[in-house]
């Protein structure tokens, strides 16, 4: 019996493919020159071997080995190299793509799994921040959304300080499905991407201490009236017009409220464009009040463009200029714009 027949067939049958292909194509050589037994095993042990590489060079190139290796955070918890992680372990901070990328709007992701980065690392999304969901019956998806958009927007706002200064931005959250539900799970995380398929290279996170007296009251000043503008209905008032006058009464009080906090402010050296931005808010209050009140959608969108001709942007962008703040892409300046994700259970 030829003892390379045997080991082809046995290392074959151990997955070591290979090994056991080189050692039955040598059995098969040795065989017929030295008048020995063990052909059989030898094309047997060949086969099995040719049979798993031809699988594994089918299958291999499809899948993501990537899924397996867990990312490294450092002694803070910061990632200091990128990994594979379930939905559910990510933190506030956490700089990450989702698989398959952001999901188009209404849209869940595909999966359950995200690619942990470090934020110096080109990247897709990053977590803000998370809050649980009370405790009761599953509230459905228009439940979680009635809780769940508002408080991203404003965790944001808290987050970012100054949204403005990463151009366009598009917040999502992951939540519990009803199964997720079941299982337990209340936690909601908020996110944020660019929208499209563009690139974060940094992080969106504000740093008080990085900005001046003067700064951090200007942004305080506009927080009011950017959060507002953050929850626009996904509906058009053609579809929802009660929901659309509603958003139209809450961005008038935030309007009303921007404005008496730059009167208050202190901002050296930008004191002229200030009083201009706040005369030209002060002008369009009344059609956020007029729209509030709307009868139908043509009537609600008449008073939407006349908002828009006091919005102040050139007055915005002087100010921001002035006090050394970045300024805002040529795209609208409404901050955010609002897509619910929901969160499969992890793979």
């Amino acid at each position: 019996m030829n003892s390379l027949a045997v080991t082809s067939l046995v290392t074959s049958l151990l997955c070591l493919a290979p090994l056991g292909l080189v050692f039955g194509c040598v059995a098969l050589w040795q065989i017929p020159r030295r008048g020995q037994r063990g052909k059989g095993l030898a094309i047997a042990g060949v086969s099995v071997s040719g049979a798993i590489l031809l699988l594994a060079a089918v299958v291999l190139p499809v899948i993501d080995f990537r899924i397996w290796t867990p990312p490294v955070r450092s002694d803070s918890g910061d990632v200091t190299k990128p990994g594979w992680t379930t939905i559910q372990s990510i933190r506030a901070g956490d700089c990450f793509t989702p698989r398959g990328g952001p999901p188009e709007p209404g849209t869940p992701p595909l999966g359950g799994s995200v690619e942990l980065i470090p934020c110096d690392m080109p990247h897709r999304a990053e977590a803000y921040a998370s809050f649980a969901l009370p405790e009761g019956d599953f509230p459905g998806l228009d439940g979680i959304t009635a809780t769940a958009r508002p408080q991203c927007a404003r965790l944001f706002m808290d987050y970012a300080l100054d949204s403005m200064a990463f151009g366009r931005l598009q917040t999502y959250y992951f939540h519990p499905d009803k199964q997720g539900w079941a299982a337990g799970r209340r936690t909601v995380v908020c996110w944020v991407a660019r929208p499209g398929d563009a690139e974060l290279d940094v992080s969106v996170r504000g740093n008080a201490s990085d900005l001046n007296a003067a700064q951090l009251e200007f942004l305080a000043a506009v927080k009011p009236l950017n959060t507002a503008g953050a929850l626009r209905p996904v509906k058009s008032p053609q579809q929802d017009l009660a929901n659309a006058t509603a958003w139209a009464g809450h961005m008038a009080r935030a309007q009303a409220e921007t404005i008496q906090l730059l009167k208050d402010a202190d901002l050296p050296n930008a004191e002229a464009p200030t009083d201009q931005l706040v005369s030209k808010l002060e002008a369009g209050l009344p059609f956020w009040q007029q729209a509030a009140k709307a009868p139908d959608a043509g009537v609600f969108l008449s008073h939407l463009r006349s908002v828009d001709q006091h919005n102040g942007e050139q007055h915005l962008r002087r100010i921001r200029g002035l006090l050394g703040l970045p300024l805002p892409t040529s795209e609208p300046t409404q901050a955010l714009e609002r897509t619910t994700a929901s969160a499969p259970r992890p793979e």
